[in-house]
């Protein structure tokens, strides 16, 4: 029932990221010349040199491009059974500045329709950064710092060193046992923070190099 490491003292609100989701982007599809009436397109993803998955596309056939229909297997957990899915995803065309249109993708999912250049499929559909609430790697970085300032400046606050190797200082004299413990839970929350945030970047960084 509550205690270290339970509840509030031990939370770390991970997000995922883009980078961990594959994605479709529109911009790229442009640049190769995917985006043709009437034309096949596919694209694979890997890590670390292993393939993680692959999609399929196809472009609307009639005119400008208006629509495209992404196709490929999802499943739902590890035990689950692959499902084919088709995804139609509009097209939005605007005007540069010098000349030419450059494409958008049309957020697909009920309610949004955002207008976006990159589609991400951490779940059963390609859908925009702000459906599934994803964060940017730099986000979860600087969310990993910020906690460790906040230890330190706790801290210091105490009279003692930032180090956080150093053992967390003792009470001051004249400050209630209260506010101390108060700020040792605050220190102990944060510096857990920046502990799981240490051990996801170097499972990172090990599966980058292999």
């Amino acid at each position: 029932m509550g205690g270290v490491g339970s509840g509030n003292w031990y939370r770390f609100e991970k997000k995922t990221t883009t980078n961990e989701c594959h994605r479709v982007d529109v911009r790229h599809l442009h640049r190769e010349g995917l985006l043709k009436p009437g034309r096949w397109f596919s694209l694979r993803w890997s890590r670390a040199g292993r393939e993680t998955g692959s999609i399929r596309g196809v472009v609307s056939r009639h005119g400008q491009p208006e629509q495209i229909t992404l196709l490929y297997r999802h499943r739902s957990g590890l035990d689950g059974e692959w499902e084919e899915v088709q995804e139609p995803v509009r097209l939005s065309w605007t005007k540069c500045n010098f000349g030419g249109e450059r494409p958008w993708f049309v957020c697909p999912n009920a309610g949004c329709g955002r207008r976006v250049a990159i589609l991400y499929g951490p779940g059963r559909y390609f859908l925009c950064r702000h459906c599934y609430d994803l964060a940017y790697q730099s986000q979860r970085d600087n969310a990993m710092n910020r906690a460790l300032h906040k230890a330190q400046f706790i801290r210091e606050r105490l009279g003692g060193s930032a180090n956080m190797m150093e053992p967390f200082p003792e009470k001051p004299k004249g400050m209630h046992l209260e506010t101390y413990m108060k700020m040792f839970w605050q220190h102990h929350e944060a510096e857990m923070e920046h502990l799981a945030g240490m051990r996801e970047w170097l499972d990172r960084l090990q599966k980058e190099l292999g």
